[in-house]
């Protein structure tokens, strides 16, 4: 591959609804540019870009690829984003190292959820934006209906360049509507001049409509109704102002299958899509905490969108150059979220699918892939040493599906647990946390498919495979009256004994002011000693629990009591004995069990707002409130206790069809109804008794 520069690069993320078409696509831009020898086929599993395992079994997308690919003496990095939601890490990576992105739309389905998702995070990093009406050959395509949902959906600034020339089966060709239509017999032999001549025309003026307003020379004349004398470079120009902008959304056609539609779409690409030298991009200056510019001819740096981990071939990093020259041979600096220092590069290629094509240097702008990066993460920083830089960190949304993780075979979770957490580095929506209180390890993803294949992963590269369970949740155990009880230990074998005796007054403490331990004795009758040990035993037994094994709260202990030997007594009985007493005590107190409850926050388009509120008092939802949050969107808040909400985030994407988007913050512990309670203290029970 040749050498080049900035100003010849184009950086493009295809991102759009799964099976809409977008990996079929780019399996026929590399197809026509040379790239590969025939067109790959997904549903076949010949796809160059779709070649991991997992891809090939499910037919689909589930890890962003980058195919380079050349036409006309430019480089194109493009790269193939999933459209499934589970996926939507990729999606993050990829626009934060692209330069426009093209939202590929079926011509039989229109627009879907992931499409308007697409164009949400890209309008929100102000990306530039066209689409790609993708399978007009298939049954029920319809161009004009597709049109008006994405004018409808996304503004007037939606402007089709090209119109289709038939469709489904009559499907024969596309007109370019920046040419004038004496160039379209030349090109496009099939297509009938006089049979598309007044819908050209009338295309054609809506364009204009749009595009004028980017260029004064241009907007006068078609103003003065001059469009005959328009000139195809005004037009051109004004358009790729109009794209650069964010303002202009160009609408492409075609079909992969049949490959029409596809060389003019490269053309539209390296001819209107704004370059990676087009703009400055600014960082922290780690040394000082400064805010600093960074221009592409300055030195180099660059950011890592990807992180792929082979167990073979190690960790491979793809990064985009953002300024400087970047060599396969050097060494540079890595400032990351946990470690900064010197990284010795082994390398640079870059990729189509997973073929790698060495390249000796990486201009500003171009995107590599690089590999065993000893410390390197997603997100991190590479820099020239002598100029330091930090760009700010992907922002991934947060996995919000948690399951309890274990090890199929016993003895080996961490085994498990470390290959997780190595594939934490290709995926940031993979989190695995301990939770301290229910001794489980959970783990939280995107979604069921999302740890499904992450299972499949961790089996293939890994050899180790995982079990995915229900979360315990933590209750707590306190009780609502004050009583008073003795707790006895005497055993005697032989030699000195056992002997331990104390009289506990338990009674319930204000919510919050947690447990707290006292001594009342007069007259010695347990000496201070002891002390220690009763406090102990009271602190530890309350750990436990009593009635569901869960931790005993905001009780009161008070030692007021009791007896001792002067041989046979020690820590160790009064220990003992004050375990007995806290037993006894709490069963007598009236205790209850306690739930924990969580205060959520549901954003969720405003026609779900009826089922959003009705899921949630199913689950014993208390709202809180409703707040309009704008673009037909509303904030739904309640209390749900905890125990209601396994599994809540799938039940939320299959209600909103995957547009509602929730978060989860502690609010407080409360009573859990006596029926329910009942269910978990049997449950404990069965347990004891089967130890």
């Amino acid at each position: 591959m040749k050498d080049y520069k900035s100003d010849s690069i184009r950086n493009v993320a295809f991102c759009g609804h799964g099976r809409s078409g977008k990996t079929t696509l780019l399996e026929a831009c590399l197809f026509d540019s040379g790239a590969t020898t025939r067109l790959g086929n997904v549903d076949l599993g010949t796809s160059v870009l779709d070649f991991e395992p997992e891809e090939n079994k499910r037919k689909m997308s589930i890890s962003a690829s980058l195919a380079a690919l050349e036409w006309k003496n430019f480089k194109i990095n493009a790269i193939d984003v999933p459209g499934f939601p589970d996926f939507v890490a990729e999606m993050y990576g990829a626009l934060a190292a692209a330069d426009a992105t093209v939202i590929v739309v079926s011509a039989s389905a229109g627009v879907e959820v992931e499409t308007e998702k697409a164009w949400a995070l890209a309008e929100s990093l102000n990306l530039p934006r066209a689409f790609f009406v993708s399978k007009m050959d298939r049954e029920h395509a319809d161009f004009e209906k597709v049109l008006t949902q994405l004018r409808d959906k996304f503004g007037n600034g939606v402007v089709p360049v090209q119109i289709p020339v038939g469709k489904e089966d009559s499907f024969k060709g596309v007109v370019d509507l920046l040419k004038a239509f004496s160039k379209v017999k030349a090109d496009d032999e099939n297509i009938d001049a006089a049979q598309v001549a007044d819908e050209v025309e009338d295309k054609r003026l809506e364009m204009l409509d749009i595009v004028a307003e980017f260029n004064d020379e241009l907007m006068e004349k078609y103003l003065e109704g001059e469009v005959e004398d328009l000139d195809e470079n005004e037009i051109s120009e004004a358009l790729a102002a109009g794209i650069a902008e964010a303002k202009v959304f160009p609408v492409f056609v075609g079909s992969a299958v049949k490959n029409i539609g596809i060389k003019k779409f490269l053309n539209s690409v390296v001819e209107f899509f704004p370059a990676p030298d087009s703009k400055d991009y600014s960082g922290i200056n780690p040394k000082t905490d400064e805010l600093v510019e960074r221009k592409v001819s300055e030195p180099f740096s660059g950011q890592i969108f990807k992180t792929m981990v082979d167990p073979f071939v190690g960790r491979m990093s793809y990064v985009r150059v953002i300024s400087g020259d970047m060599k396969g041979d050097a060494t540079y600096q890595l400032i990351g979220a946990d470690s900064e220092g010197q990284e010795r590069l082994s390398g640079l290629f870059t990729m189509q699918g997973k073929k790698q094509i060495p390249v000796d240097v990486a201009h500003a702008g171009d995107i590599v892939v690089t590999s065993k990066l000893a410390n390197a993460k997603t997100g991190d920083t590479l820099c020239d040493k002598a100029a330091p830089i930090k760009y700010e960190r992907i922002q991934y949304p947060e996995p919000m599906l948690a399951m309890a993780v274990t090890s199929a075979k016993k003895g080996e979770e961490d085994k498990v647990f470390g290959a997780i957490t190595r594939q934490q580095d290709e995926d940031p929506t993979i989190m695995l946390v301990k939770n301290a209180e229910t001794k489980q390890t959970i783990l939280k993803g995107i979604g069921e498919v999302h740890l499904d294949i992450l299972s499949d992963k961790l089996q293939r590269k890994f050899g180790v495979q995982m079990v995915l369970g229900e979360p315990r949740v933590a209750y707590r155990e306190t009780i609502r009256k004050e009583v008073e009880v003795q707790g006895k230990h005497k055993k005697q074998s032989g030699g000195h004994g056992q002997y331990g005796d104390v009289w506990l007054r338990i009674g319930p403490n204000k919510e919050g002011t947690g447990n707290v331990w006292s001594e009342s004795i007069f007259g010695g009758s347990v000496p201070r000693q002891y002390f220690p040990a009763v406090e102990k035993g009271t602190q530890e037994t309350l750990a436990e629990g009593v009635i569901a094994g869960y931790p005993v709260v905001n009780v009161s202990v008070n030692l007021f009591d009791g007896s001792y030997h002067a041989v046979d007594s020690s820590e160790a009985a009064f220990k003992t004995a004050t375990s007995i007493a806290i037993k006894k005590g709490i069963l007598a107190a009236n205790p209850i069990l306690l739930e924990p409850i969580e205060e959520i926050t549901v954003l969720t388009p405003e026609n779900y707002m009826g089922d959003i509120i009705g899921n949630l008092n199913s689950r014993r939802g208390k709202i809180l409130g409703m707040d309009p949050k704008g673009k037909g969107m509303t904030e739904v808040k309640a209390y749900v206790p905890a125990s209601e909400l396994y599994k809540y985030a799938t039940d939320l994407r299959s209600q909103t069809q995957g547009r509602a988007s929730y978060s989860l913050k502690f609010a407080r512990y409360e009573p859990m109804p006596d029926k329910l309670a009942e269910k978990i203290i049997e449950e404990h029970k069965a347990a004891q008794a089967e130890k």
